[in-house]
């Protein structure tokens, strides 16, 4: 891992706030001596990010929020498709970043589930209504309004910075059995591949994972925690070794050297545009193919239903995972050693990190650190 001493002339400031702040604090909550927050910003599609700081609306969370100071931020591939506007729902200028852990150092009134110093994690989304159908049935991840950690119509800041404020119930303790740096990619990156394996296979079967990098290298290692034989599928051959020390048994970069029909499960972790019908070929009937990552929008994908209705092979997506499941998986992971395999940057490097995820030469996922404070 890489790491720097240098860091942004705004930070300083922010250390000393923070340290008179320390004096103040009382077992549930701190009041903050300044509501700024410092953090690197993209002011357009496709800019470099630059240093740049914003106001609290207030210096004491309300009732159902915490604060928490970040000292790790992972970046996924999602990041820079919004940094890039890739989807068209940026806004700008655009903090990034959703996969944060810190210590909370304030609580909202009224907050029973953290206090002030507690280690917490927070992930891709930020809330749902909690009275639709889906949230009542416990897939709060696909409720029609569903909100994200940055972006949107609250044009909310994320996590490359010195502190969020987010909703409690959306924030998790994280097991201490996890290093800090390696807690982040989990609220992405492993949530959003544990939730489909846990859906969507069982022990025994036979699973197929498309695109060995940030999702996944740990998508492979839940699979064979599940007691799954794992297939790994990349088109780049250096990646073998990786892969199998991952949990693949068997390795392939061209689809065509697997056995058609062999495979009860592919999970899809792509971010670009692929061809679907040679995978539904290589499942069994009634085999399932979840995809999980968005390319572009524009790019579109295309299906020959025969390669899916005479055997009733399934096309699935999955987003992310409930609410239930995230708490779930970092338990798993903890019992299992599941680990990302990450790269560690000063946040000062931010634009070299970016670059490095941008043009796939992370292994296997970049996390930027905050300065110490």
């Amino acid at each position: 891992a890489s790491r720097a001493s240098s860091a942004p002339r705004c930070w300083p400031t922010m250390r000393a706030s923070i340290r008179a702040t320390r004096h103040l604090a009382t077992r549930h909550l701190r009041r903050h001596l300044s509501t700024e927050v410092f953090a690197w910003a993209a002011h357009k599609a496709g800019a470099p990010l630059e240093p740049y700081k914003f106001e609290l609306p207030s210096a004491i969370p309300p009732p159902g929020y915490v604060d928490v100071a970040i000292k790790y931020c992972g970046i996924c591939g999602s990041d820079v498709h919004q940094l890039e506007d890739a989807w068209g729902v940026a806004t700008w200028p655009l903090v990034a970043g959703h996969e944060i852990v810190g210590n909370v150092v304030a609580v909202g009134e009224g907050e029973r589930r953290f206090a002030v110093g507690d280690r917490a994690a927070i992930g891709v989304q930020r809330s749902s209504c909690g009275t639709c159908y889906h949230c009542e049935d416990g897939a709060e991840n696909v409720c029609p309004s569903i909100t994200k950690t940055y972006a949107g119509p609250g044009k909310d800041k994320g996590g490359f910075a010195s502190l969020i404020r987010y909703p409690s119930a959306w924030t998790f303790r994280t097991p201490e059995a996890i290093p800090g740096e390696l807690v982040g990619p989990l609220m992405c990156a492993g949530i959003t591949t544990f939730s489909p394996l846990k859906r969507h296979a069982k022990a025994g079967d036979r699973v197929g994972v498309v695109g060995i990098g940030g999702l996944g290298h740990i998508a492979l290692q839940f699979g064979k925690a599940m007691g799954c034989e794992m297939v790994a599928i990349d088109t780049s051959p250096a990646k073998e070794d990786d892969a199998k020390k991952f949990g693949a048994s068997t390795f392939v970069s061209d689809v065509a050297l697997l056995q058609k029909g062999s495979l009860d499960m592919i999970l899809n972790t792509a971010s670009g545009r692929i061809p679907l019908d040679p995978f539904l070929e290589l499942l069994k009937p009634r085999g399932s193919l979840v995809c999980v990552s968005l390319p572009d929008k524009e790019e579109r994908s295309q299906l020959y239903l025969h390669s899916a209705v005479p055997t009733e092979r399934a096309l699935f997506g999955s987003y992310l995972g409930p609410l239930g499941d995230y708490e779930e998986m970092l338990a798993f992971a903890v019992e299992h050693d599941v680990r990302p395999q990450v790269e560690v940057m000063p946040l000062a490097r931010i634009n070299e990190a970016l670059d490095r995820v941008r043009d796939g030469k992370a292994r296997y996922r970049v996390v930027v650190e905050m300065p110490e404070i």
